[in-house]
């Protein structure tokens, strides 16, 4: 989804978004500007800022007739335009300066041979360049390419697996438009994936020994760089993950429930309602390159004891092979679904003829491939990963309402939710939480940690809790209760869950932020409009969507139902292109005609676009932000029983 300019943040930047307000007031409620129209169409105006086209729209608006200049607000809105004139300026003269020192860089890391340094700069060049084609032409950037494509393959070749798919993922955030290393990391990801699950200590050693290298990376260049400069920036792109610490459970644990009948399942399914039509014998494909990538790991040795017996692998392996030879051959014809399920029953009796693992455990990763195939969103929701599913569908789950994450090493308590069990027992935000019932959780990943800070309604947790100003552990027993998460909030909080939703009281101007869609979004957000509505009219709204993932397409088309009178909010497709489903607008949840800004980015997906889109389509609001997300696609939820 395109927009018309994207913020540079301060004041500057709300500024912006008000005044785009403002001239949709002009043209929504007209009768002000009736007189104002002698040398100036004011209800021209908006569009040229809808356009982007702000020189234009200060040039006309200092063309004005006195009358224009008595117009509520214009001569904010000049100045405010001026301003936006010189921040632009400024904004471009420092984008080519960075541009350079991102160039710079590249050789400077590239020849001191940090590579991931030297690629984290070229991506930044890029996304500076003002010629990106250019850039990726350039002797020293295809020098560097050269250069870590060499250094992944290496690590590869040694089944480091965290530093290849490091590699990889630079490489792809670099040639990003042109997908050059998606096949690359994907294949190099499945390997980590099976490390996590089946051998988690050997992710974990690999996970520490590139955190080493960086540690020492840096110490020599801090030696080499007696002000410490050159330190500042690599560490900012180059830290692991929050949570490089894997899940320690059992793969037993995370497969109980995992049934054959889940595959055929999943199988029918996607072969008959995924839209790229992938048949049976793309499925197949990676269901059986999945299976190769376990078979053939050295890592897993010591789960699956049987993996260290060449006698009993090399068959497995070779059958698999052939599978898969067959598979991609020029002239294969389309699998049927039973030729599919006698493939699968074939694979299953071989392997119980010579490696003899685990039946869930060819299921789970027959089923993980093949769902690769289809898309990046596409997946199977296994019985252990339930739960945290339907938490993040609902907006409700059970706990003590914290949000967390790992930092050095740490789980730290990022906020309290408001009017929850954390916050009136006194969890404080950077609150360490040290010990979960006694056990330290310095080896727990954020997984672990959600999983067992929460648990059934009414029941106890207690967290050990180091505090900065406290010298001992401090200790919270806790009773476990419903959270329900805000999807809908305000400019300010006034405190326990109420909001204040004016950022601009004096015009009343509003401001909602939508963090997800979920089931109760709409009549949340209908609650914001009513309480800004309550003292008088609303006279525009900022629509905040930025950092968005979507939800619920329900949720979505009732959120956008709120501001659209009449006709289509959104219709699906199936694999045959044939329209499945259309959502119309109902009249009777409409909003006033106030003016609407709706704000997004990169981070803005799924059902933030439909909404986004939807109220662009109509001229019901004007985007403002940067590109968003693209994802273009809807999923559906297909029960697979078990049998």
């Amino acid at each position: 989804m395109k927009c018309f300019w994207s913020r540079t943040g301060g004041r500057g930047s709300w500024a912006a978004t008000l005044w785009v307000l403002g001239l949709m007031s002009l043209v929504l409620w007209p009768g002000a500007a009736l007189q104002a129209q002698q040398m100036v169409d004011v209800t021209q105006l908006p569009h040229l800022a809808e356009a982007g086209r702000f020189d234009e729209l200060l040039t006309r608006l200092k063309a004005g007739s006195p009358d224009v200049f008595g117009l509520p607000g214009v001569e904010s809105l000049i100045a405010d335009l001026e301003r936006y004139q010189a921040h632009s300026a400024d904004q471009v003269q420092h984008r080519r300066q960075a541009y350079q020192e991102a160039l710079a860089k590249i050789d400077q890391e590239r020849q001191a041979g940090w590579l991931e340094e030297a690629l984290v700069a070229a991506i930044d060049a890029h996304s500076l360049a003002e010629d990106q084609v250019a850039l990726l032409s350039d002797q020293k950037v295809q020098t560097l390419v050269q250069e870590a494509q060499h250094a992944a393959q290496a690590a590869e070749e040694a089944q480091d697996w965290v530093q290849a798919l490091t590699y990889y993922r630079l490489l792809d955030l670099l040639f990003d438009d042109h997908a050059t290393y998606r096949d690359d990391v994907r294949r190099i990801a499945r390997h980590v994936r099976v490390l996590e699950l089946y051998a988690p200590a050997r992710l974990q050693e690999l996970y520490r020994a590139q955190m080493k290298r960086r540690e020492q990376a840096r110490a020599q260049r801090d030696a080499q760089n007696a002000d410490g400069d050159a330190k500042a920036d690599a560490d900012d792109a180059l830290n692991t993950p929050d949570d490089p610490i894997v899940e320690q459970g059992p793969w037993q644990v995370r497969l109980k429930g995992v049934q054959i009948s889940m595959l055929r399942q999943a199988l029918r399914q996607a072969a008959q309602q995924h839209i790229g039509h992938k048949g049976y014998t793309t499925l197949m494909q990676g269901a059986i390159d999945a299976l190769l990538v376990l078979v053939r790991s050295k890592a897993l040795g010591d789960t699956f004891p049987s993996l260290n017996d060449p006698l009993r692998v090399r068959p497995f392996q070779a059958e698999l092979e052939r599978i898969a030879g067959n598979l991609k051959a020029p002239t294969r014809q389309e699998m049927t679904f039973l030729e599919t399920i006698s493939l699968i029953d074939r694979i299953m009796l071989r392997n119980n003829q010579t490696v003899n693992l685990p039946e869930a455990v060819l299921v789970y990763e027959m089923t993980e491939g093949a769902m690769e195939m289809l898309d990046e969103f596409s997946a199977v929701i296994w019985p252990w990963d339930r739960e945290q599913f339907a938490r993040s569908t609902s907006g409700r789950f059970t706990g003590v309402g914290i949000q967390i994450r790992r930092q050095n090493g740490r789980l730290v308590v990022v906020s309290p939710l408001p009017d929850t069990p954390a916050q009136r027992a006194g969890i404080k935000a950077g609150d360490i939480i040290a010990q979960v019932d006694g056990r330290d959780t310095s080896t727990w990943s954020l997984d672990r940690a959600v999983r067992e800070i929460t648990g059934p309604e009414g029941t106890y947790v207690t967290l050990g809790i180091e505090r900065a100003d406290k010298p001992d552990l401090i200790e919270y027993r806790i009773q476990r209760a419903q959270i329900d998460i805000d999807s809908v909030r305000g400019w300010a909080r006034l405190g326990g869950d109420r909001w204040d939703y004016f950022i601009d009281p004096e015009n009343r101007i509003g401001y909602v932020r939508l963090s997800q869609f979920i089931p109760q979004t709409a009549d949340e957000l209908d609650e914001a409009v009513s309480q800004m509505e309550a003292d008088g009219p609303l006279n525009g709204l900022i629509l905040d969507l930025r950092f968005n993932p979507g939800g619920l397409l329900g949720s979505a088309i009732a959120v956008a139902d709120r501001f659209v009178a009449e006709g289509p909010i959104v219709f699906t497709v199936n694999a045959d292109g044939e329209r499945t489903a259309e959502s119309r607008a109902k009249r009777h949840h409409t909003y006033k005609p106030f003016p609407v800004v709706v704000l997004i980015n990169q981070g803005s997906a799924s059902a933030s676009e439909i909404v986004a889109g939807a109220l662009q389509d109509y001229g019901r609001a004007v985007i403002v932000g940067t590109r968003s997300f693209g994802k273009g696609s809807v999923q559906d939820v297909f029960q697979l029983e078990a049998k």
